[in-house]
């Protein structure tokens, strides 16, 4: 007994079912695997400058972050939990501990933040 080969309707209609499974894979995964690359991709070649945590909710957090106060933080959402300013190349990551954030930033190498930075990172983790 051999197996009768599939009409060649019925293999076009497995061969579309496939690249349409493939695909809505593709879309499924293709959002995560490029937060992933990016969130990583920010913090590449910088050394962390500063570490501190907060037990401030999350959006006081990300609202102090992101307040332009003079000689402060320039500050743009970069991705969920992640906040840049590309002009001094310092990136801010804020991560869920618990109840609590650590507020962390990056730096190139040899670069330090700057006293109005500082001070404003330090008022928002305190708060």
């Amino acid at each position: 007994m051999s197996a009768e080969p599939l009409p060649a309707a019925q293999l076009r209609s497995r061969r579309n079912l496939l690249a349409i499974g493939g695909l809505a894979l593709l879309l499924l995964v293709g959002p995560w695997a490029w937060r992933a690359w990016q969130e990583d991709h920010l913090t590449v070649g910088k050394v962390m400058v500063l570490e501190l945590p907060s037990a401030r909710p999350s959006l006081d957090l990300a609202l102090c972050l992101m307040k332009r106060e003079p000689n402060g933080l320039a500050l743009a959402i970069s991705s969920e939990n992640h906040f840049s300013d590309p002009a001094r190349g310092l990136v801010v990551e804020v991560l869920a501990r618990g109840p609590t954030h650590t507020v962390s930033a990056w730096l190139a190498p040899g670069a330090v933040l700057q006293p109005g930075e500082l001070a404003q990172l330090s008022a928002c983790t305190a708060g």
